[in-house]
């Protein structure tokens, strides 16, 4: 949650997680659903790839190949 993004949701500050880290968890599960999010998610304009890149490393996970 350290990395989380703020948000202002109907007037109640809140924190969520970014794009980058639900891919990243996604990886870690390693479910077919999850691979088929991960997809949907990679072609995003709004991911930050680098970002994702070193969230995995640090967490010593890989995206799982099509």
């Amino acid at each position: 949650m350290r990395e989380a993004e703020r948000i202002d949701y109907e007037g109640v500050p809140a924190k969520v997680f970014r794009a980058e880290h639900i891919v990243a968890i996604a990886a870690g599960v390693g479910r077919a659903k999850d691979k088929a999010r991960i997809e949907q998610m990679l072609q995003q304009s709004g991911l930050d790839k680098m970002r994702l890149e070193k969230i995995l490393q640090r967490h010593k996970l890989k995206l799982p190949t099509p």
